[in-house]
């Protein structure tokens, strides 16, 4: 009767090796996710917005009634926004974002967030340390996220609305 019991012994020493330790493999497992995303993402790029000039707002019919994001000092707006799209230029080239309508309202009919192809603007009201900001006119920041959620631009400023 031991020759039956010492021939199974190979096939259950072969069994045994073939089994992990579960959390090791977890760990491996977790290491391979984290590394194929850290991969996946693009190398961080800064976005720097130029000014929308008086020639692009008469050329592109800007001067619907909305709000607009001016940086501190700048005459010209870096952003505008509408009650449907917002603006902005980046590289030469005027981009237009959708406006998101779950985001706040705005005086003027605009938006809190306006979403793009590959990047989103949100603009968020500050505390007015003067006390002059009334509905029309208040400190603001203007975020612009890239595609993966980064912050790739950021400016405190002025918000101006009209309707």
């Amino acid at each position: 009767m031991r020759k039956p019991i010492l021939a199974l012994a190979p096939f259950v020493l072969l069994s045994a090796c073939g089994q992990e330790d579960p959390q090791r493999e977890a760990v491996e497992n977790a290491h391979d996710v984290a590394m194929v995303e850290r991969m996946s993402k693009e190398p961080f790029k800064p976005i720097i917005p130029h000014a929308i000039t008086e020639i692009d707002i008469a050329r592109y019919g800007l001067d619907k009634p909305g709000c607009s994001f001016r940086k501190p000092g700048e005459k010209d707006p870096t952003f505008i926004a509408n009650a449907d799209e917002g603006f902005l230029r980046v590289a030469g080239d005027l981009k237009r974002y959708a406006a998101k309508v779950e985001s706040a309202q705005l005086p003027g009919n605009a938006r809190s967030t306006y979403v793009g192809l590959a990047s989103w603007v949100d603009l968020v009201s500050l505390p007015d340390k003067s006390g002059g900001s009334d509905t029309t006119h208040w400190p603001a920041k203007l975020i612009l996220h890239d595609a993966q959620e980064r912050v790739a631009f950021m400016s405190e400023g002025v918000v101006t609305c009209h309707r």
